[in-house]
């Protein structure tokens, strides 16, 4: 059964590098959105857009607001019963090394 939550996050919070072990359907209420994804793409989401993130570890991220007004999301969970809505991942190491991206 599909879980729905609202996020805020804050202007200057960030989610933390996470995956999600089932589909994600994101839509943005408010602010701007600006995530990382596994492979070093940015995408920027602003109010009234839409999203999805896949499931499992290789679809890590993170996202960040980096505007001056609160970010308002409302995600839908498709986790597979008993599994955590997010895992928190470290930084890949690519981040770490000042790579602006990583290829497959």
């Amino acid at each position: 059964m599909p879980v729905v939550q609202t996020i805020t996050l804050a202007p200057g919070d960030g989610t933390g590098w996470h995956f999600h072990p089932g589909r994600v359907d994101v839509v943005v209420l408010s602010g701007t959105l600006t995530r990382t994804l596994h492979d070093g793409r940015i995408e920027v989401s602003h109010a009234g857009d839409s999203l999805v993130e896949l499931g499992g570890p290789a679809y890590i991220h993170v996202g960040h607001n980096r505007g001056t007004v609160p970010v308002v999301l409302v995600a839908t969970y498709e986790a597979p019963e008993g599994c955590p809505l997010a895992v928190s991942v470290t930084e890949p190491e690519w981040i770490r090394s000042g790579a602006e991206r990583c290829e497959d």
